[in-house]
């Protein structure tokens, strides 16, 4: 079995928040500024997993349009075969959180 050479996810949860799935496409700018349609799986008040086409190398600064919160950004911690782990940059208020989660379309 070949490794893979392009990840630098290791297994390890540094989750300092709970997350919650949402399955919800939002549009987000890639690093290089291309606008891209991505699905967030699940969120936290701290980051969120996303699916994606395009490649978002590691520490790449993305920027997302969400409801409730407008623009958001965030950095790429780890990606693997369409998927990436991103922390955002700012921790979102608390009082937003719900609000934002009803908007993505998960049951609160």
């Amino acid at each position: 079995m070949k490794p893979i050479t392009n990840a630098s996810y290791q297994g390890v949860d540094q989750r300092s928040c709970p997350r919650t799935d949402v399955y919800a496409r939002v549009p987000l700018n890639l690093p290089d500024g291309q606008p891209a349609m991505v699905t967030i799986v699940n969120i936290s008040a701290d980051g969120a997993l996303i699916r994606h086409e395009q490649t978002i190398a590691d520490n790449g600064i993305v920027h997302f349009s969400m409801p409730i919160l407008g623009k958001v950004a965030g950095r790429c911690i780890w990606s693997l075969g369409g998927r990436s782990g991103i922390q955002f940059l700012q921790g979102m208020p608390l009082s937003d959180y719900a609000p934002l989660l009803r908007a993505l379309g998960a049951n609160v």
